[in-house]
């Protein structure tokens, strides 16, 4: 494994650390804004609004992260999107009406996804075809294993604020925290900086991919993406309305799910390895949906931090699989613009579930939300599975079985 992790050249691990710092931030703004919204008095109704703002910003994001990525080049995309989300989560923090919540939130989300198109093409560019599927692993994993840290960190954060007397209220606690969190993801460009990625792909002629196997992957990922628009933006609600965790609890349940994820990304490509591309991420769509379903049933506390740390591990699992599949089945040329659709069809849907959602919990509760939830994961799988093999027999997918499997070796 140490000879492996060395393939990797140092611009690799600069942009894993200035993506950490970014995420580092970030983590904290997700854990505890949704509970700052909830601390202004507002319900799940608006949360889901602003949850749908944001992500139908994401729609946006996706092409304008496609056309950046093309006529700017990913460093310079990078660069600005990273630097433009910390901005906006500070005035997230700052804004009270709801028209300033809901329009904030929609720039967040096309700032955003200009910034996560440009991800995925980094990782590609960064490494070999051979080390390719153990980058993915590495990258979603550092995330996560940060998130570890950073659920207990954010979750003991605003307490931490009012016992120093930097705040007066929950609510002021949760700003500053919030606030905080916008100061350190605002450390990640000046790294971004020194990464070798040119400045333009220009000379590409055609942006967007296209053939069979584009509009499977892509139509099969959006009903995937419905499943986890119904029950991501509402997490931390969920605990907190339904189970009454304080805030704390809530950010160890989190760390706990992190570091069960950590540990199912190590085994991921190993279960790839064993099963085959198609069958292993279609199995992991299938835990996710039975986790959802457990969710559905109203567990105890401790019961409920298990299964939902059941679904992120599953969740997370897959996309290494994911990014490997599509990126290896495009040109260099149009990986910007392929993972400018790979998060359309994660943005749109989950528009459209967070939107229904919210409404649908507000009137009917969270267990007939998340039975839905856990259905569509189910059809996901099954959809996956059955379209996606296909496509792998006609195309012959065995060579990215022995990718991933060498990198699991390594």
């Amino acid at each position: 494994m140490t000879k492996t992790l060395a393939r990797f050249g140092k611009p690799f691990w600069i942009f894993l650390f200035s993506e950490n710092l970014y995420d580092f931030g970030l983590y904290i703004f997700v854990l505890l804004y949704n509970l700052y919204l909830l601390d202004l008095g507002f319900r799940e109704d608006f949360l889901g609004w602003v949850a749908s703002a944001m992500t139908a910003g994401s729609i946006v994001g996706t092409l304008l992260g496609a056309l950046s990525t093309h006529r700017y080049g990913l460093k310079r995309t990078l660069i600005c999107a990273s630097a433009g989300v910390a901005c906006t989560c500070a005035v997230r923090a700052l804004v009270l009406g709801k028209m300033a919540l809901i329009l904030s939130a929609f720039a967040m989300g096309v700032i955003s996804s200009i910034w996560a198109v440009s991800l995925v093409p980094v990782v590609a560019t960064l490494t070999s075809e051979e080390d390719r599927p153990l980058g993915y692993s590495i990258w979603s994993g550092s995330g996560v294993g940060l998130g570890v840290l950073c659920g207990v960190l954010a979750g003991a954060l605003p307490g931490r604020i009012l016992r120093m007397g930097l705040a007066a209220t929950d609510r002021g606690s949760k700003q500053m925290a919030l606030l905080l969190g916008a100061v350190v993801a605002f450390l990640s460009p000046s790294l971004l900086v020194r990464l070798p990625l040119g400045n333009s792909n220009r000379t590409q002629r055609r942006i967007f991919p296209r053939g069979p196997f584009v509009t499977r992957y892509l139509a099969t990922y959006a009903v995937w993406n419905l499943a986890i628009g119904i029950f991501n933006p509402f997490f931390s609600a969920y605990f907190s309305r339904q189970l009454h965790m304080p805030v704390s609890r809530i950010g160890i349940v989190f760390s706990g799910a992190q570091l069960a994820t950590l540990g199912a990304l190590a085994t991921a490509p190993a279960l790839l390895r064993r099963f085959g591309t198609v069958p292993g991420i279609a199995g992991m769509q299938l835990g996710m949906a039975v986790s959802l379903a457990l969710l559905a049933t109203g567990p105890a506390a401790i019961a409920a931090g298990v299964f939902y740390a059941a679904y992120m591990s599953f969740q997370v699992m897959a996309e290494p699989g994911l990014f490997t599949l599509l990126m290896s089945r495009v040109e260099p040329g149009e990986r910007g613009g392929a993972s400018a659709l790979n998060f359309f069809v994660t943005a749109a849907p989950q528009a459209a579930a967070a939107a229904i959602a919210g409404e649908a919990v507000t009137r009917y509760g969270y267990r007939v939300v998340l039975s839905a939830a856990a259905a569509l994961a189910a059809l996901a799988a099954f959809l996956f599975h059955r379209l996606m093999a296909e496509h792998a027999t006609v195309q012959g997918h065995t060579v990215l079985d022995r990718e991933i499997g060498s990198a699991a070796e390594g």
